[in-house]
């Protein structure tokens, strides 16, 4: 069910085991891209419903209007901003549009596939803070697209038009993911960052993961289960040995 709602605060924030805490602007609590592997789906209370934070342009206005300009701000973390609900509310436009006015930095995070954030490169290309667009190549409808994955060519065509643009393949989703192929299908001057699975065996998470799967690659859910039940990182090592020295290849694992 999709639930209109207005909140009291703009900003939450998250805290990496690495340390640090991280501000987070999320235009709707709940997602509807339903990535199997989401790290959010160990809240048995998200995305149960999507909510749509309806006043969260106008409290950024209200409240980010003394933010340190040192800092950044990240777009998305409880839903991708680019999902089709945004088509409708418009809502990560808004946010944008203030934050431009603010002066703010900002990243924005999305695997969306579905280009509607060509709709906002007026504002992406003339931003008026450092802005970079993280841009998600591991979205499960496009695995099979090869080097016409349409993030991949998102991705290029942001660069084409001056937005910045990180890609991240993360996760990596072992033996479905032709990760040299999408690397050399990527424009050169994009930094690529690599992470493993982060599940944890008999969780909600590792069961959506292992259902995917079984339903669309049978063949390889005997090394999923030792990916996910046993540990096994032989494929990540193997990609950690091919890329470690590649200065464009950030690591994570």
């Amino acid at each position: 069910m999709i639930i209109e709602r207005t909140i009291l605060n703009p900003i939450t924030y998250e805290f990496p085991p690495d340390g640090g805490k991280v501000p987070i602007i999320d235009p709707y609590d709940g997602c509807q891209l339903c990535c199997p592997y989401c790290w959010q789906l160990n809240d048995e209370n998200w995305n149960k419903d999507i909510y749509v934070n309806i006043n969260i342009a106008d409290l950024i206005n209200e409240k980010l209007s003394s933010w340190d300009k040192s800092e950044i701000v990240y777009i998305g973390s409880r839903c991708d901003p680019y999902m089709q609900l945004e088509e409708e509310y418009g809502l990560t436009r808004k946010c944008l549009s203030v934050l431009n006015e603010l002066g703010i930095n900002t990243m924005i995070t999305t695997k969306s596939d579905n280009s509607l954030i060509f709709r906002d490169i007026d504002i992406l290309r003339n931003f008026n803070a450092d802005i970079t667009v993280l841009m998600g190549i591991s979205n499960v409808n496009q695995i099979e697209e090869g080097v016409q994955n349409n993030n991949i060519l998102t991705a290029n065509n942001l660069v084409g038009n001056g937005v910045p643009v990180w890609v991240f393949i993360t996760p990596v989703l072992p033996y479905i993911m032709d990760v040299e192929e999408i690397i050399d299908a990527l424009n050169a001057d994009i930094p690529i960052f690599l992470d493993k699975l982060r599940i944890e065996a008999d969780t909600i998470q590792a069961d959506k993961l292992k259902k995917f799967i079984r339903q669309h690659y049978p063949e390889y859910i005997d090394q999923y289960n030792k990916v996910i039940n046993e540990n096994d990182e032989r494929y990540y090592d193997e990609l950690t040995s091919k890329y470690a020295s590649n200065s464009r290849i950030k690591i994570l694992f």
